[in-house]
């Protein structure tokens, strides 16, 4: 069962239903016997998939309302989260958006970024629905069909999402970057494609790339070079503790008995931040 139920006693006595919770499922007696429906015990949980019902011939440079079928008979609003390897593999882009299910069929927006007609095959998994969150709300706009299109003017699309939620820094970053675009569906498909790779722009945490390499610095004979630290304020110091506490946290650097040292420079950054920087010129002397 794909929908919230309410048994009634009447309902239940007619139909002798029985309810097993340990296996999750609903019997009723009939003329074939008993039938067993399973049913979800949350369905906020709930996700399906959604395909396309026919072969679809999207315009080079156009979006298209695509006709798609999801396993609901029926729903007022579900979420819907395209796919992204649909998106990067068949080249289409595709947005989140709140849909509007009836007789198991859904119309979504495709939009084929090429100078070629693209062609979506049949029963292609464009994304998943579930069920829309309690916190988000929908902006209702009626779709805007090609004279050509055969799908009738009742069939409608929620295509604009609002998150009770703020932008967070790093989509505030991909915002910026994009400014420069004065072409807005230009400025709208750069952003979507940003947001599928957002990891990338978040410099809010400390991330590490891992390699099996190793690497040696040929000091030839010379005798192991140690640099006394160079002297600092009080507040300096303060800093320089701060940013080594820091980065020893995030697994950046780890105590060290060598008998190789380099002092440490203190770098103030126009933005106010620091720039933690090591003093190799003796290193570098003797390699």
């Amino acid at each position: 069962m794909n929908t919230d139920f309410v048994f009634g006693s009447d309902w239940c006595t007619k139909n002798a239903a029985r309810i097993d919770y340990e296996k999750s499922q609903v019997s009723i007696r009939s003329s074939c016997g008993r039938i067993f429906i399973p049913y979800h015990k949350s369905i906020e949980c709930l996700t399906l998939d959604v395909k396309s019902i026919n072969v679809i011939h999207i315009p080079p440079r156009e979006s298209y309302t695509v006709q798609a079928k999801v396993e609901i008979s029926s729903a007022d609003t579900v979420y819907f989260s395209p796919v992204d390897p649909i998106q990067s593999e068949k080249s289409i882009v595709m947005s989140p958006s709140l849909l509007h299910i009836n007789n198991y069929t859904t119309y979504l927006e495709v939009y084929n970024p090429h100078d070629y007609t693209y062609i979506l095959p049949m029963n292609t998994v464009l994304g998943r629905v579930t069920h829309t969150p309690y916190e988000m709300h929908s902006c209702f706009l009626f779709d805007t069909f090609r004279e050509t299109s055969s799908l009738s003017p009742q069939h409608h699309i929620f295509n604009t999402i609002e998150l009770e939620t703020k932008p967070s820094a790093t989509s505030n970053t991909i915002d910026k970057l994009i400014t420069h675009i004065k072409n807005v569906q230009e400025q709208q498909q750069l952003r979507l494609i940003l947001q599928q790779h957002i990891k990338i722009f978040d410099i809010s945490k400390v991330t590490q790339a891992h390699t099996h390499i190793q690497h040696t610095i040929n000091t030839g004979d010379s005798l192991p070079i140690t640099s006394r630290p160079y002297p600092r304020t009080i507040e300096q110091r303060r800093e320089l503790q701060d940013e080594i506490q820091k980065m020893t946290q995030t697994n950046q650097i780890r105590p060290s008995h060598s008998s190789w040292s380099s002092p440490v420079i203190i770098h103030k950054k126009k933005d106010g931040g620091i720039r933690f920087l090591v003093d190799y010129r003796k290193l570098n002397s003797v390699t």
